[in-house]
């Protein structure tokens, strides 16, 4: 079951003359339930004891009362009554600051059970205290009861205005303010600003007018009514992110005032030192032109980890700590993160690859062997074997004397040969075995005049198990990302092998503005291999491409810890879902993947190279050595034939009579 939580807040003067005010604010709270499009919750009423809450309580639960008349139930608050319920919740007043606390603690968890047991909640908040308000308000945040669909509505007789922490707490929510002196107000608390827009009048004679073209509860962060500077992070991220250095600092220098002119062109934004391109730059420039909100960009060094006190470092913890409105990215999720802060909807998705240095052409010197397959190769030793045997079965058969066979190694052999005397039955088994010789050997020509023009491009690493094998490559890992933090709180896998590698030193932590340098002096010379994102890899060897016109590096076939990306906002923060909104469409769109594209020129020159290729050239010793060596170990071992019969024509006969005559 999904829990819609919305808030109603009512809070009375404590210096009204009597009980009018307060029975007018009732009448004006049910109007603007009736006018919610969605009324039918049920009623959770917060009381303070600095505020007489009888009137309320008994009006909203339309019991009798000697300050109520029946007049005063309104049809919209008997329809929430009769409907849906309602339950009463009152704090007790103290003086010590831990006590108040506690109480604001219990009226939190009651409110929690509330949520739980009913499908949609309205909270009426009824105190003249506005540090408690505010206090309940900001705690009731945190937890997520005020979640963006929760509405909250202020009546006070008291002045508003001059009280920014109340402002700062009800403009983060979807809050209305009731202010009933003279006459009631229905206020709007615009975000991250100072400014309180009506949007409502109420009066016993006229009832509920709107003044403006909001609507009630308006979608202040779907679209901003004044527009604000928000304060967002990045990092440099190719292709999402690409940072350059600003040669023009008068823009840096004019700072977030220069857009009262607002003279400043799209992307221009004011109070940066770096220029900020990419495909979430685009992102950012078309949600704000959106939602109607500039930005300034603080540049940060990491994405961030979690740290042993708890928090976090880079831009989540300061997305964390809400020292930025939200943070470009994109992120992955993960768990711990997931805690922290709110994700968006998914930007896009990638998985890691290992980017290592292609070795030079190389000739295999073995290349005489590679035209047949082990299986061929077999074959041919297997039909020479049961040839022989044939002949020596079918010699016995005809009580022959044991047939020479020497014709047909030399057969197998290409040599010339003088035939004996065969019989009849020989020659067609010798026949047979020529034709198939001949055949075998024209291929086998053919094939390795092919294969002595390819060269060989060495490919090492194509998985993570190949890479551990070898410890005497260095990986390669960006700083504190999630993929850091994955592997280091691994406890099994091949996770936990890439743990241990990190304990003991065999990795090498860098910042993705040293990519560049990292390529040229550590990846290059084959000492080193890089671990990073798939379409990061592929964008350093577009850019090398594009620089030299040459593949010199490649990915791995293997791909191994799959993220999917977002940007990121602060915990129950609405701007989210309001980023959501235009992110949705955008992504859906295609938008995000063209954009990527559309910025990264080569993208597919290198992404799979050839780990063969053809040359034309002369042959020389390095092609050929591997034949000298098969042909010097032949020759070894004819002498050791040859050896060995030299000692047997000697030795042979004596033996022999020895053991003729001892027996």
């Amino acid at each position: 079951m999904v829990v819609v939580v919305k808030g109603l807040l009512l809070t009375p003067q404590s210096t009204a003359p009597g009980d009018e005010i307060l029975e007018a604010g009732v009448e004006a709270a049910g109007a603007v339930l009736a006018a919610d499009p969605q009324p039918r919750c049920s009623l959770l009423l917060l009381t303070h004891a600095h505020t007489s809450p009888s009137v309320v309580i008994e009006v909203m639960l339309c019991c009798p009362c000697r300050h109520t008349t029946d007049s005063v139930v309104t049809p919209a608050l008997r329809q929430v009554r009769a409907e849906w319920g309602a339950a009463v919740l009152e704090a007790g007043v103290s003086s010590s600051h831990n006590t108040t606390h506690h109480l604001l603690s219990s009226l939190l968890t009651h409110s929690s059970q509330a949520v739980r047991e009913w499908w949609c909640v309205t909270f009426l908040v009824v105190s003249d205290d506005l540090q408690f308000i505010t206090t309940w308000t900001n705690l009731a945040f945190s937890k997520g009861l005020l979640l963006w669909p929760t509405h909250l509505l202020a009546l006070t007789r008291q002045p508003i205005t001059h009280s920014a922490t109340l402002h700062n707490a009800l403009s983060q929510v979807n809050a209305l303010t009731l202010s009933c002196q003279e006459r009631c107000k229905v206020l709007s608390h615009l975000p991250y600003s100072s400014q309180v827009v009506q949007v409502a009048k109420w009066s016993s004679r006229h009832g509920l007018t709107l003044t403006s073209h909001l609507p009630l509860f308006p979608q202040k962060f779907h679209r901003f009514i004044e527009r604000p500077v928000l304060l967002i992070t990045a990092k440099e991220f190719p292709p999402h992110i690409v940072v350059r250095e600003r040669e023009d600092t008068s823009l840096a220098e004019a700072g977030p005032k220069a857009l009262e002119g607002g003279v400043l062109e799209a992307g221009e934004v004011p109070g940066n030192k770096h220029i900020f391109t990419g495909s979430m730059k685009q992102l950012a420039d078309l949600t704000a032109a959106s939602m109607n909100f500039s930005y300034i960009i603080r540049l940060a060094s990491f994405f961030g980890v979690k740290i042993p006190n708890g928090s976090a470092s880079g831009m989540v913890g300061m997305v964390a700590r809400q020292e930025v409105n939200f943070a470009l990215g994109p992120f992955g999720i993960t768990e711990w993160r997931a805690k922290m802060i709110d994700f968006s909807v998914p930007v896009t998705s990638d998985f890691m690859t290992i980017l290592g240095s292609r070795g030079l052409p190389e000739v295999n010197p073995w290349g005489c062997l590679l035209p047949f397959a082990p299986a061929v190769w077999a074959a041919i030793l297997g039909a020479l074997a049961l040839l022989l045997v044939t002949v020596v079965i079918l010699a016995s058969c005809f009580s022959l004397e044991i047939p020479d066979l020497a014709p047909y190694f030399r057969v197998l052999l290409q040599e010339n040969t003088v035939l004996p005397c065969m019989h009849e039955w020989e020659r067609p088994l010798l026949g047979g075995w020529n034709v198939v010789m001949l055949v075998m050997t024209q291929s086998y020509t053919g094939i390795l005049m092919s294969l002595l023009s390819v060269r060989y491009i060495h490919q090492p690493f194509q998985s993570l198990r190949m890479l551990l094998d070898h410890p005497t490559t260095t990986m390669i890992w960006e700083h504190d990302t999630a993929y850091v933090q994955h592997f280091q709180t691994t406890e099994k896998g091949i996770l936990r092998e890439i743990r241990d590698v990190d304990e003991a030193g065999g990795i090498t932590y860098i910042l993705t503005t040293n990519y560049p340098s990292m390529l040229r002096e550590m990846v290059k010379p084959g000492s080193h291999v890089f671990i990073g994102e798939h379409l990061s890899a592929t964008i350093l060897m577009a850019q090398q491409f594009s620089q030299t016109g040459q593949c010199d590096y490649y990915t791995s076939r293997e791909g191994f810890m799959p993220f999917i990306y977002c940007m990121i906002g602060p915990k129950h923060s609405p701007i989210v879902p309001a980023l959501n909104t235009w992110v949705r469409w955008l992504t859906e769109a295609g938008l995000y993947d063209h954009w990527m594209k559309s910025l990264v020129s080569n993208s597919t020159a290198c992404v799979r190279p050839p780990t063969r290729i053809t040359v034309r050239t002369t042959l020389s010793l390095t092609n050929l050595w591997g034949m000298f060596v098969i042909l010097g170990v032949g020759h070894l071992l004819s002498l050791l034939v040859f050896g060995l019969e030299k000692v047997w024509s000697r030795c042979g006969p004596t033996l022999i009579t020895t053991t003729h005559l001892s027996s």
